[in-house]
């Protein structure tokens, strides 16, 4: 039985060295291969570019959006209406005393050191130059 047209040409295209299945080199070798002086040197490279731009952020007022510079941003934000008696400042007092119910005068004293300026919010520095 002789094979059809479109068999042949199917068959031609699926080969091996059929040009639709030559596989493209990759131009640029990922970090994990590179030898080990060449994969830190990239990785210090990379670093100092990270740094640089955490330092560009911070001067416009801006800070890398993270987990921890969130929980920084909202205890900031929890310590200025603590101590300024700002609506929402019971609100904090309640979650103090939940967190710290086994110690009753805990909450009076963060509130207290709110005040006092002893307990200084982390980013507002930054804040104050967003403004």
């Amino acid at each position: 039985m002789a094979k059809s047209l479109t068999v042949k040409l199917l068959e031609e295209m699926i080969r091996d060295d059929s040009p639709l299945f030559v596989k493209v080199a990759s131009a640029k070798t990922p970090v994990r291969d590179l030898p080990d002086d060449e994969r830190k040197a990239y990785k210090a490279a990379k670093q100092a570019e990270r740094r640089a731009a955490l330092k560009e952020r911070e001067k416009t007022g801006s800070v890398k959006f993270d987990m921890e510079t969130t929980r920084e941003a909202l205890a900031d934000a929890a310590l200025l209406i603590l101590a300024s008696g700002a609506d929402g400042s019971d609100a904090v007092m309640a979650y103090l005393g939940k967190v710290f119910h086994d110690q009753v005068g805990a909450p009076f004293t963060v509130k207290a050191r709110a005040k006092s300026g002893e307990l200084k919010p982390r980013l507002l520095h930054i804040a104050g130059k967003a403004s």
